[in-house]
């Protein structure tokens, strides 16, 4: 326990690696109008997460994800874009996805309405407890839907439905979509400190009234949905060099409107989050303690989950697939986090990211059987994330 602690706390103090929003590209709506834009975001990253608890598995990312977009702005208050986003993974010899593109968005004032491919650059300003960042290494980078976003002085929204999977008659699987509302409200109380008051919401459907109901599937909901709803408050002191300082608390809670939890175990569930922080345009260092009461979210990272979200690697001697992980939840899970990221623009266009996260997990949890028998006490994890990000944008010629 106490080399374990001394080596966390090494890490929170002491490493030079980090990551924040570069892993993305924010859209930005072009300056003239009738001018034909080239746009590319070009992502070189590495993750490796060495995870050897009973909740999350460990694995490495390694490969490149290009999205490329021609635009065009025929009026001062909208902008179409058209494209394609593909993903390689390292060590495999076709492209792991290939998604084409499309988007419109309107800008009126503090309001921004957007159809087809939606604004992710910030997760929906949704908490990782809520929604894993490590979506931008994959397809679910991709979400398409409409949005609303509204920014004011002391307001900032997120409003947004995504269809993340279509159905067809008779189809085999159901209908998937989410709905999100984020709120951000921002004041000063002096000309150094800052309050912000963090509201989520989001609502994952599983359902379809046009799919196929079998013996296979009778197991499932015809309509299911997971609410997860988040509130805070954040104090921030501004430094010099703008720096700062802060402390957040949140609190967290899900809810499934079916007795039928499926996969995840828990009807209801809370968990609480305290965090401090230091940030610099280039440094941001945090340290935070993580309590569930038997908390999901489906799309959130799998660190903190109540559910082990481990893949079924075990088979019997006839080659069958044995439950170890499946069934094994852990409601009180607790951990400290830590992480110090790091951004920079090297080169013109050119950006560097990197991160270190630090998980050292208080709660201690076995699993026992024939198959599979360990105990986890005083765990130690870690997650190193390297990035590179180009970014470019060029006009190629203004219609008449």
């Amino acid at each position: 326990m106490t080399k374990n602690f001394i080596f966390f706390l090494w890490l929170i103090v002491y490493s030079s690696f980090g990551q924040n929003n570069l892993l993305v590209y924010k859209d930005s709506i072009q300056k003239e109008t009738n001018t034909l834009y080239i746009e590319a975001n070009n992502l070189s990253f590495i993750k490796n997460n060495e995870y050897f608890n009973l909740i999350a598995d460990g694995y490495t990312l390694f490969g490149n994800k290009l999205d490329v977009n021609l635009s065009i702005k025929p009026h001062q208050n909208y902008q179409v874009k058209i494209g394609v986003m593909t993903l390689k993974y390292y060590g495999l010899d076709t492209f792991s996805e290939f998604i084409p593109t499309f988007s419109l968005q309107i800008d009126q004032g503090n309001n921004h309405y957007y159809f087809g491919k939606l604004p992710t650059d910030d997760n929906h300003r949704l908490s990782e407890q809520i929604y894993s960042f490590e979506r931008h290494l994959d397809k679910r980078s991709i979400e398409n839907g409409v949005a609303h976003r509204y920014q004011k002085k002391h307001w900032q929204t997120d409003t947004w439905l995504e269809w993340e999977h279509f159905i067809v008659k008779g189809d085999t699987e159901r209908e998937r979509l989410n709905f999100g509302q984020t709120t951000t409200y921002t004041t000063l109380l002096n000309k150094t400190w800052q309050v912000q008051v963090p509201l989520q919401l989001y609502l994952h459907h599983r359902g379809g009234q046009i799919n196929q109901r079998n013996d296979l599937t009778a197991h499932l909901n015809n309509a299911m949905v997971v609410a997860n709803i988040s509130g805070g408050l954040q104090l921030t002191k501004q430094l010099a060099n703008k720096q700062q300082i802060g402390v957040e608390y949140q609190y967290f809670a899900h809810s499934i409107n079916s007795d039928n939890v499926e996969e995840l175990h828990y009807k209801n569930g809370s968990a609480h989050l305290i965090q401090v922080f230091y940030k610099s345009p280039e440094w941001q260092y945090n340290l935070s303690y993580w309590k569930t009461d038997k908390f999901v979210a489906p799309k959130g990272n799998d660190m903190y989950q109540s559910i082990s979200k481990r893949v079924e690697k075990y088979t019997d001697n006839d080659g069958n697939p044995e439950t170890v992980f499946a069934t094994y939840t852990e409601p009180n899970r607790e951990l400290l986090h830590g992480f110090i990221s790091y951004k920079n623009q090297i080169f013109s266009g050119l950006y560097l990211g990197a991160k270190l996260d630090a998980y050292l997990q208080l709660n201690e949890a076995a699993i026992q059987n024939n198959r599979y028998n360990t105990t986890v006490k005083n765990q130690f994890d870690y997650a190193i994330g390297l990035y590179l990000n180009y970014r470019f944008n060029q006009k190629i010629f203004k219609m008449k």
